[in-house]
């Protein structure tokens, strides 16, 4: 679920894939899921990584870092639930 909700909203161009990572969940958002990816250039070169949480369908992010772990990109998304 996480990894579509990157497909979708994290601008990344088609020369790059996510690869998920062997990673630790964060215990500082244990009521979250989080996963972690690798962003692969088409040559195998590791040029990014991206940490995603999720605590529902409707409150979920992301952090973008480089391939030296500066942070290209923050976002939260918060759907609104509608009455």
């Amino acid at each position: 679920m996480i990894e579509e909700f990157l497909q979708s909203t994290l601008p990344l161009d088609s020369s790059v894939t996510l690869r998920r990572s062997v990673a630790e969940p964060d215990t500082e958002i244990a009521h979250a899921r989080s996963e972690a990816f690798e962003i692969v250039s088409d040559a195998g070169e590791t040029v990014g990584f991206v940490k995603a949480w999720e605590e529902d369908p409707s409150f979920r992010g992301y952090v973008h870092f480089d391939s030296d772990g500066n942070v290209v990109d923050w976002k939260v998304f918060k759907d609104r639930v509608q009455n």
